[in-house]
């Protein structure tokens, strides 16, 4: 049953472990497809198509998992998902690889991110 005080306003707890739980299943699937990769011969070039796929799947599960218990503002909460998961990795991704450029893509990552949030939470919403 959903919860009728819990959609009037913005649920920050959700919110940060929905980021929390897209995180441990980014890991999670990682580590399934380095085994994949290194067990088959798929080429290495289907990384950064992986990654992609990766992510997105992790904030639509996420989303989902964590808009299905409250009334309203669903594909907010999925959205601030998306964009907070996107933005640690661009953050990470500074601190981790200096040489690395942002520019357009980062905002096309940004907006996919919120994106694929957003549906997640209204469809995490109305589950």
């Amino acid at each position: 049953m959903k919860s009728s005080g819990s959609g009037k306003s913005l649920n920050y707890f959700k919110i940060l472990s929905g980021v929390f739980n897209a995180f441990i299943l980014t890991l999670v699937l990682f580590l399934a497809i380095g085994g994949i990769l290194y067990y088959t011969k798929i080429s290495e070039d289907m990384i950064p198509k992986f990654v992609v796929a990766v992510s997105a799947l992790s904030i639509a599960i996420s989303g989902i998992h964590a808009t299905r218990d409250i009334d309203r503002y669903g594909w907010l909460h999925g959205g601030l998902i998306g964009l907070l998961y996107v933005t640690i990795l661009l953050i990470l991704g500074f601190f981790l690889i200096p040489s690395a450029s942002y520019g357009l893509t980062t905002v096309v990552d940004l907006v996919m991110g919120f994106t694929v949030g957003m549906m997640a939470g209204a469809i995490g919403t109305n589950l």
